[in-house]
């Protein structure tokens, strides 16, 4: 199979990666000459690591079937499967789909990769039935979860045969058949972040402590064990009893987090400006590193195991 991915910014490479796993020819198009040096780049990096690792083997042949051209006409010609991968930007994404249809195989799927638009609402009469998302999760090539999103008007049989693909790329696909604001991983997030940050800002616990309650708490269990696995493994009664107990006295506002704006307003983004919640400085990259490596290795643990 061969699939075109658009955009060769922060997560068209690694969703390009994604497909070269599966044994699948993968295409990256950008309009910029360096993005895709620094894509293509990206992608061998990751390979020949992964294959050091241990995770992956055949790097070599893998990049062998990676391509990549400014030309949409010619990125996507014969592509079973067009993935764009461009910025949130509306009227971006609005150009490319203008460009697209005709340019591809009349039964070729298109899915956008956005963490937020209800593309196929929004582009009600484009490739009915053949238009959905597939929200991969940054770093692409390593987070093994894709929430592929559709809404009625989406041919299922074509949501299952990307699902199957996907899964034998090694990926952990979910669906979500309705097109809720922010899908799934987003909106559990948001709610989590909401009475974190309720609780920091009343002074009831520290950003540091925070943090380490989230790593060595939710992460130690959650990494290996599901939302309603825990509830089996708590007992759904203890579950019954603790919901009547703390579902009222949970923060309910509708307002995003003052601690947060104040942030923004000061010009502290978090690692792209060096400082955030916490100051990164010049280890910006070195963290960024840390990360990866972190994940990577999650991922060889997951496979280890069976997750």
């Amino acid at each position: 199979m061969r699939v075109a991915v658009i955009g060769a910014g922060v997560m068209g490479p690694g969703i390009a990666q994604t497909f070269l796993m599966g044994g699948h020819d993968a295409t990256i198009v950008d309009i910029s000459e360096e993005a895709l040096v620094k894509g293509i780049k990206e992608v061998e990096k990751c390979l020949k690591l992964m294959e050091e690792m241990e995770i992956i083997t055949g790097a070599d042949d893998m990049f062998t079937r990676l391509s990549c051209t400014a030309s949409l006409e010619e990125g996507v010609a014969d592509a079973d499967l067009v993935i764009e991968a461009v910025p949130e930007k509306l009227e971006l994404k609005m150009q490319i789909y203008q460009e697209l249809d005709p340019l591809c195989k009349p039964d070729a799927v298109i899915t956008s990769n956005t963490s937020s638009f209800p593309i196929s609402v929004i582009f009600d009469d484009f490739r009915p039935g053949n238009f959905f998302v597939s929200h991969f999760f940054n770093p692409p090539a390593i987070n093994p979860l894709v929430e592929i999103v559709h809404n009625d008007k989406t041919d299922l049989s074509k949501v299952q045969w990307l699902r199957q693909i996907l899964e034998d790329c090694g990926k952990k696909p979910v669906v979500v058949s309705n097109y809720v604001m922010g899908f799934l991983i987003n909106r559990m997030q948001i709610a989590m972040l909401r009475e974190g940050l309720h609780l920091i800002e009343q002074g009831i616990v520290s950003i540091e402590d925070m943090d380490m309650a989230t790593k060595v708490g939710f992460g130690f269990k959650t990494a290996w064990q599901g939302m309603f696995e825990t509830m089996d493994f708590i007992g759904l009664d203890t579950v019954d009893f603790s919901q009547t107990l703390l579902l009222p006295d949970l923060y309910a506002g509708l307002e995003p987090s003052p601690l947060v704006k104040s942030k923004v307003e000061e010009g502290k983004l978090g690692l792209k400006t060096g400082e955030g919640f916490f100051k990164y400085g010049d280890e910006s990259e070195a963290t960024q590193d840390r990360r990866f490596m972190m994940l990577v290795e999650q991922l060889k643990l997951y496979k280890q195991f069976g997750i």
